[in-house]
């Protein structure tokens, strides 16, 4: 049985009568350095190995009763977690960071996302906060910075307050943070909270949506090639969508496809602002670049899905865009010019593994008091697979 205690920032004060007890019972302490500090000479402490791992041999090995120290609640976003599938364990907890920053904030903690960014990602917590709410985050400097980089470059900004908590149970520190002039936190463990205002949104779950639900300024992927080019491209991380125009198949493959990032490279300043109200009233995380390719795709994220919907007839558009594809990933252009069809089949001709397909959808209209079919343009559409 191995004992693990959560210490708060108050320390052993924080501890129950329960929880005192079976830390005076314990031969042996595993934790880091600040907490086996707490603790009383006599007792064999063995802190944390640097780099960081979970020393289960040494624990099964060592002579009992063993405890471990964590900070906070060992349940949530702790290293002792890992220690449930390999021992049994009884478990002392403390308050973690979530519910005492929920109490500083005065937020019932059943109406708030929890995530860590504390040595992650941080692209999973841009997209939960992009959906608005309030948001609670375990963070570090260096991920916190990161973080700020990413909202900033979004520049999705109904953000109400931005708050950062550090020292909770102790001598607690409270900053309201400004995302263009951040002031970094003494502590390098510290939880925001972050309240972003709720936006309206397009996206439902998995909802291909008609062409009527985008804005557009005359130019769109109708809805039977853009849901072909979603199909096509499949899951992707960083989807990138070229002459994005309104936007129509980026967005719809970003959220449909849960993908991280979408960018949208444009280059007609027509477009933009239409571009820009069709992501605000998306779910999806999008960047819009504006620019023209394929000098406006240098320095993006890699992509591992592409879209190219426009700017085809420079066939430079189309070899950088493969260049650039991370191997896997897929790629999927429409063209509904000869100059533009011209490209793709240059490149399907050289290229074994591509698939071309004509795409020709006809819909049925009166004709007097009759009916007959009334075809929408024909495109061109080439599917190709990076190995």
């Amino acid at each position: 049985m191995i004992r693990v205690f959560g210490i708060g920032a108050n320390g052993l004060q924080g501890l129950s009568t329960e929880a005192r007890v079976a830390l005076e019972g314990c031969q042996t302490l595993f934790g880091g350095g600040r907490h086996l500090a707490l603790m009383p000479k006599g007792i064999a402490k063995h802190p944390w190995p640097k780099p960081w791992k979970l020393p289960l041999e040494e624990i099964a090995n060592s002579q009992g009763p063993v405890g471990v120290l964590v900070s906070g609640d060992p349940s949530w976003h702790s290293a002792a977690t890992a220690l449930y599938s390999h021992f049994d364990c009884q478990v002392f907890p403390a308050p973690g960071a979530f519910s005492l920053a929920a109490a500083r904030m005065g937020w019932p903690l059943e109406n708030v996302t929890t995530s860590s960014i504390h040595g992650r990602d941080v692209k999973a917590s841009v997209h939960a906060l992009s959906l608005g709410g309030k948001h609670l985050i375990l963070s570090d400097r260096k991920s916190l910075k990161a973080l700020i980089e990413a909202l900033n470059a979004l520049a999705f900004t109904p953000v109400q307050s931005l708050t950062l908590l550090e020292n909770l149970g102790g001598e607690e520190m409270r900053t309201e943070l400004d995302l263009e002039a951040p002031a970094y936190p003494k502590h390098d463990l510290f939880t925001i909270a972050a309240e972003i205002e709720p936006q309206p949104r397009l996206l439902l779950d998995a909802d291909f949506l008609p062409d009527e639900a985008f804005e557009t300024h005359g130019k769109i992927t109708k809805f039977d090639a853009r849901t072909s080019a979603v199909a096509q491209l499949r899951r992707a991380d960083i989807l990138w969508d070229v002459g994005a125009g309104a936007g129509t198949v980026g967005l719809q493959a970003a959220y449909t496809l849960q993908t991280d990032l979408v960018v949208l490279i444009e280059n007609d300043a027509d477009a933009w602002k239409i571009l820009e109200r069709n992501c605000a009233n998306s779910s999806a995380p999008a960047q819009i670049i504006k620019g023209k390719a394929p000098k406006a795709l240098a320095n993006l994220p890699e992509p591992n899905a592409i879209f190219i919907g426009g700017g085809l007839s420079n066939p430079s558009v189309l070899s950088t865009c493969w260049k650039a594809l991370l191997t896997g990933g897929r790629l999927v252009a429409h063209a509904v010019t000869l100059e533009s069809e011209a490209v793709l089949l240059d490149f399907f001709k050289t290229h074994s593994e591509a698939g071309l397909n004509r795409v020709h959808v006809s819909t049925a209209q009166a004709v007097g008091t009759l009916y007959g079919w009334r075809p929408t343009m024909p495109l061109t559409q080439l599917v190709i697979e990076k190995s």
